[in-house]
């Protein structure tokens, strides 16, 4: 998914029981899920309290959990992770100029900071690096996460994720579902019992696709470059109606 550049490791298909194809489809089905929102609410000037930003709440703990099944992959977790929070961060700062052409002026910054502050605290749980410069990254990722999409449970959804790949810890289990809970929560409160029932939906998405012969194919950076462009689309249509 969002780390598609990352190299396929021999155990990786034993991740939570998701195969790379499965991990694929996940991302496109997020994807999708995502696009319906946008289209839905930014050009066709659907509401918060329709199906179809419900629909949409099932896009981001797909990319949380996709995002957290590559980093768990076997290798240098450590390094992934920084290569990875650096793209996303690169990544968000070519789509502020197309979030705002399709949205306005957002309140918040989008999804991939928040997928960025994800990977950097995945990065914090996995780096050697001295203690108070992990510190000091989890304290930034605290401040920043009040100026990203889906806030603090957001970016903490993802490092609770990883940390149950890579630990299998009861703890980080919890950790995930109370995250993942806030994280209904939040959507509930802007989107009514639809923005909240759309968020719980992901989970039985996961479980079905874990169960799904698929086998999709790898498209390499696809994410990051269909990110602004369906922006920048959904600007472009509402300048020339």
């Amino acid at each position: 998914m969002i780390a598609g550049h990352i190299m396929t490791q021999p155990h990786a298909s034993s991740l939570l029981g998701f195969s790379d194809g499965q991990i694929e489809a996940l991302k496109w089905i997020a994807l999708a899920s995502m696009f319906l929102d946008h289209f839905g609410r930014h050009l066709l000037g659907w509401g918060q309290e329709t199906w179809v930003f419900a629909l949409g709440r099932i896009a981001f703990p797909l990319f949380a959990l996709v995002l957290a099944l590559n980093l768990s992959r076997e290798g240098d977790r450590a390094a992934r992770a920084a290569r990875t929070a650096r793209r996303l961060a690169l990544w968000c700062a070519v789509s502020v100029l197309p979030s705002i052409w399709a949205r306005g002026d957002p309140a918040v910054v989008n999804v991939l900071a928040t997928l960025g502050l994800g990977a950097a605290m995945c990065w914090v749980l996995a780096s050697p690096a001295p203690m108070v410069l992990r510190l000091a990254v989890c304290m930034a990722v605290a401040a920043a996460s009040r100026w990203v999409e889906f806030g603090l449970p957001g970016a903490f959804l993802i490092p609770a994720i990883y940390l149950w790949c890579t630990q299998r810890q009861r703890e980080a289990a919890l950790l995930a579902l109370v995250s993942f809970s806030l994280t209904v929560w939040l959507n509930a409160s802007f989107g009514g019992w639809l923005g909240g029932l759309g968020t719980v939906a992901a989970l039985p998405v996961a479980w079905s696709m874990s169960r799904l012969p698929v086998s999709v194919p790898r498209l390499q950076l696809a994410f990051y470059l269909v990110y602004p462009l369906h922006l920048s689309l959904i600007g472009a249509l509402k300048a020339s109606a």
